[in-house]
């Protein structure tokens, strides 16, 4: 029987600094056997810090004060390094966001299971193995007994997950901290986590911090929430209570920043031309020499001054299109036309004026932004290669900046910028050669609830004063719907569905878009009493 009423995490008076930056300040929390915490907020606010505190991970240069830090009756602030090292794994451990980073890509995931096995728990080679396979097993990982023997990058980004939560369990913890566990992982890959959490915390009694900017991860998850801003918790209770009454501002603009894809959408017509025009598009690859086809037969039309959405998991063949949509392949059977003019197969100087008229918005701003670069040189190098005269560059450069909010930000360092304004980089780089199409690649995976809200405000902006055309793509349908006049469902390399995103919120016909939607988390935790009798109910 697992005891509810056991204290698993107490935590009194936590105070972080780094040197005169407080980044948590007089923190109580405490976390009981069985049940879920959600610790809300965004970056910076502190969510983080409290997890690797508690575990003793924080780098040296951070000053760690608390009346209290326990777990299951044990104060950490006097445990020694050996101590701490026993504690990591047996008592307590952590779900990172990346399991890629997590794992380590040279050993075998079995391996890497049953190190935690053996060391903490004492099982003999043989045992360990078997235990092995069995976490994997317990965790949803298919064919275990084959999958114990795959190294990280053999497995997919949802089973890469399940593994570090199995790792994470390994050691019959206590205490699990999971931080941003599904942020990179598609709708259905992340109901099938979030259901793992639910299943853990009552089948083994688990105590599990959630930290998530996720609202509809927590309302679908937490069995009591705390909301983080700038190093303090403002605001703590029960999951109903916090998110269907919120007591504090900044959790009201949380739920007010937060999109969804409940309620109807409004129905959108167009009856603009045709601007691009996709016809029977194929992409295949060889793979050891045999072929692996990317996208089979996809035609879609992309209409002027409309925003096309286009979802799907991973692998569905979204991230082919785009390069093929910017030229960056070309593909192989069928056409793509820009205003009537196959462009799949341009060369030269005709190459090169289809750059200038079609932009692309990468999903991870950091990693598209030279780091050694001003990102104002960032900006204007597209412009240089465009011929853009150097008198008229440093004035487009700086219009390109006021446009997105960031006047004067030219000489500032990729490092000196937060993720939100990397990205408003990203959008700079992409309107100032005025082009006519920009495609946006998960313009907003990584950012904030409301950092995320400011881009896609952003982007209905510019679209409206420029006369934009655009493709989102993404594998949030919340953010699809809040910007698409129409929608693509992509699955296994094809398009299964397209319609308005009125038809495909509110009427979806295929039945991967059905599934697709039922995932999508709801930030309404009322919602969850329903999903939770279903699961058991399978």
């Amino acid at each position: 029987m697992i005891d509810r009423n056991r204290v698993v995490l107490d935590i009194e008076k936590l105070t972080i600094a780094y040197g005169d930056n407080t980044v948590v300040r007089d923190v109580d929390l405490t976390v009981r056997a069985g049940e879920i915490y959600g610790l809300i907020g965004e970056s910076g606010s502190g969510k983080s810090s409290i997890a690797m505190a508690c575990l003793r991970l924080l780098d040296s240069s951070a000053a760690v004060s608390a009346e209290r830090l326990a777990v299951d009756g044990d104060d950490v602030r006097s445990f020694g390094a050996r101590e701490m090292t026993r504690l990591r794994g047996r008592r307590m451990a952590m779900v990172f966001q990346d399991a890629m980073g997590a794992l380590d890509p040279t050993m075998r995931v079995g391996r890497q299971i049953e190190e935690v096995v053996r060391r903490h728990r004492g099982l003999s080679r043989r045992d360990s193995r078997q235990e092995a396979i069995a976490l994997l097993g317990r965790v949803g990982v298919p064919n275990a007994p084959e999958r114990v023997d795959q190294f990280p990058h053999q497995l997919s980004g949802g089973l890469r997950q399940r593994a570090a939560i199995a790792l994470a369990l390994a050691g019959e913890p206590d205490l699990i901290f999971a931080d941003e566990p599904t942020t990179a992982l598609d709708v259905t890959v992340q109901a099938g986590i979030l259901e793992l959490f639910r299943r853990i915390r009552d089948e083994l009694g688990v105590a599990i911090v959630l930290i998530s900017h996720d609202m509809g991860v927590i309302a679908q998850t937490a069995d009591r929430v705390g909301v983080m801003l700038r190093g303090e918790l403002v605001e703590h209770g029960s999951a109903a209570e916090v998110l269907l009454r919120p007591q504090h501002e900044y959790t009201r603009r949380l739920l007010a920043a937060a999109p969804t894809v409940d309620g109807d959408v409004v129905p959108t017509t167009t009856d603009s031309p045709v601007k691009l025009r996709v016809r029977d598009v194929s992409r295949v690859y060889k793979s050891g020499g045999r072929p692996v086809t990317a996208l089979r037969g996809v035609s879609l039309d992309v209409h002027e001054g409309e925003v096309l959405g286009i979802v799907g998991e991973s692998g569905s063949g979204k991230s082919t299109l785009a390069k093929l949509l910017v030229q960056l392949e070309s593909p192989t059977t069928g056409t793509i036309a820009l205003d009537g003019e196959d462009y799949s197969r341009m060369r030269g100087a005709a190459l090169r004026r289809f750059r200038r008229r079609v932009q692309m918005v990468f999903q991870h701003p950091a990693g598209s932004l030279n780091p050694r670069l001003r990102v104002g040189r960032a900006v204007a190098e597209p412009l240089a290669v465009a011929d853009v005269p150097a008198d008229r560059l440093r004035e487009r450069v700086a219009a390109a900046f006021r446009e997105v909010g960031m006047a004067g930000f030219e000489r500032r360092l990729p490092f000196e910028l937060s993720g939100g304004q990397k990205q408003r980089v990203g959008v700079a780089r992409s309107i100032a050669g005025s082009p006519e199409i920009i495609l946006l690649d998960e313009p907003t995976s990584a950012l904030d609830l409301s950092v995320q809200a400011q881009i896609l405000s952003l982007l209905t902006q510019l679209r409206a004063a420029h006369g934009l055309t655009m493709i989102m793509i993404s594998h949030n349908l919340a953010v699809v719907r809040a910007m698409s006049d129409r929608v693509a469902v992509m699955r296994a390399g094809e398009v299964v569905e397209i319609g308005t995103a009125h038809q495909i919120f509110t009427h979806p016909q295929h039945p991967y878009t059905r599934e697709l939607l039922d995932a999508v988390p709801s930030p309404n935790p009322a919602v969850r009493s329903s999903r939770e009798v279903m699961e058991h109910a399978a």
